[in-house]
């Protein structure tokens, strides 16, 4: 399988440190406010992505951290006149409960930074005694002249520093800190008390760890000195992702990542979707209006690398999707069995085999889900027409065929998070009289059409099509 490499701007085979393992880390959230759908973006891309490096039989070990101090959760509990620790803590609680809610998997370690503060000082420690930082005034600066290849790092130019990356210095609170550095792009690791601000007491006085350090020291502390895979979001590129290679790199002498691979933004009128824009939408108010499954449907929908631009019909389409998708499983469970062989069914059952060989090329090619998605669409529009358009009856055979490729989809997409349930979601033991009533309607809505078009009334008969496709329901129309 193939993965798009960041530092390399390719797609690369994924090739692992240890073969049959992986070593991944997440640049997880900054807890001072609730979760919006560009964290659900990243969340939702890296649990698809652990997903199917389990399905393809990988043993992951993966971490994502708490960011629970920075000056923004200062600066929120200071405006809320609450402790930070009750700030950040609430705000983890909400974050865990929308994953649950997304059907997000759980990592195998969410480490927060206040937990490993005395690792964060040794590491800031030991970059002092190699000469890649220094101490000032009661701060510790990473050296960027100290790192020959800094400018090089996650950047298509050598040498050469983008208006854009300008501007992200200038933002970045680490690198903005401090007016006795000894150069404008070093950054803070370590940073000195201001009034009123919490603090823990280091070598260097009282203070607080700057934030590129924390995830360097995470990955060092749960995953070693080299890990196989490290994930974010586009905009941690620079200058996030560049100073953990350069201060991780300068600690350890060894390689800090074979690949990094981030993903795209959620878009609010082409503009991030993020707090300090205050254009963010929560996934608590989303979900309010919708399923989560199809929130997580229009999040995985996109490729992982591509962005979303989110407006408030964007999730209409991925709802009507999505209720077809389970309208067709109940469909299957709803359909007579019956042991007579047909060409038909037969090639239904191939059918089924061949699409789930087409989802895992698609996905073996850097996780591309939007054709892995677009297959299994076909497959299951196929499958309306045969149950209700040529009231095709199944066997047993096609059931189970068909239920292995829900579980699989489930596995890989998280979609079907029902197949979980010890009870069946939809009941197969028979139709009762509700369903032979519904499908008797169907049935006569279906004549009915025929014949509006036997007369060549075709708006009616089109607008009945396309409420029916809304439902789930596919017709195929034939010329009259």
């Amino acid at each position: 399988m193939k993965v798009y490499n960041s530092l390399t701007f390719k797609k690369e085979e994924l090739k692992t440190l240890e073969p049959g393992k992986v070593k991944m880390y997440v640049c997880g959230v900054t807890v001072y406010g609730s979760p919006h759908l560009g964290h659900a973006k990243s969340a939702v891309a890296f649990d698809l992505i652990h997903r199917y490096l389990k399905f393809k039989g990988y043993e992951v070990n993966i971490v994502k951290n708490y960011t629970d101090i920075d000056d923004k959760i200062i600066k929120a509990s200071q405006e809320n006149n609450i402790d930070f620790r009750t700030l950040s803590n609430q705000y983890i609680e909400e974050y865990e409960e929308i994953m649950k809610m997304l059907n997000v998997e759980k990592d195998t370690h969410n480490p927060r930074a206040t937990e490993v503060m005395d690792l964060i000082i040794k590491f800031a420690q030991e970059l002092i005694s190699k000469g890649h930082a220094y101490e000032r005034n009661g701060s510790v600066y990473f050296s960027v002249q100290s790192f020959p290849k800094y400018n090089s790092i996650l950047q298509r130019v050598k040498d050469h520093q983008t208006k854009g990356e300008e501007e992200d210095y200038i933002a970045d609170q680490d690198t903005a800190f401090g007016e006795d550095k000894l150069d404008v792009r070093d950054f803070a690791l370590w940073k000195k008390m201001k009034e009123g601000e919490p603090f823990w007491e280091s070598p260097w006085g009282k203070g607080r760890p700057g934030w590129h350090i924390e995830c360097s020291v995470m990955i060092l502390n749960f995953l070693g000195e080299t890990i196989d895979i490290h994930g974010g979001g586009q905009d941690l590129k620079f200058p996030h992702h560049r100073n953990e290679i350069a201060q991780s790199e300068s600690y350890s002498g060894k390689i800090f990542a074979k690949y990094f691979l981030h993903n795209g933004y959620v878009n609010v009128n082409n503009e991030k979707m993020s707090k300090s824009l205050d254009n963010f939408f929560t996934v608590a108010d989303i979900a309010k209006e919708y399923d989560p499954m199809v929130i997580r449907w229009y999040l995985i929908s996109s490729h992982y690398r591509s962005s979303n631009n989110y407006t408030s019909e964007s999730l209409e389409p991925a709802k009507k999707t999505y209720s077809r998708l389970i309208n067709t499983i109940k469909k299957v469970n709803d359909t007579e069995f019956s042991d007579t062989k047909s060409k038909q069914l037969d090639n239904l059952i191939v059918r089924i085999g061949d699409a789930k060989t087409k989802i895992i090329e698609a996905m073996d090619d850097d996780f591309d889900t939007p054709v892995a998605l677009a297959e299994m669409l076909t497959l299951f529009r196929e499958i309306n027409k045969a149950l209700l358009q040529d009231n095709l009856k199944i066997n047993l055979e096609f059931k189970d065929k068909f239920y292995d490729l829900i579980n699989f989809s489930e596995s890989i997409f998280g979609i079907f998070p029902f197949t979980k349930s010890r009870s069946k979601p939809f009941s197969i033991e028979g139709t009762n009289e509700k369903d032979n009533l519904i499908k008797n309607l169907i049935n006569l809505i279906i004549e009915i059409r025929v014949k509006l078009r036997e007369k060549k009334i075709y708006n009616v008969s089109d607008l009945i099509r396309d409420r029916l496709r809304e439902l789930g329901i596919e017709i195929e129309d034939k010329k009259v």
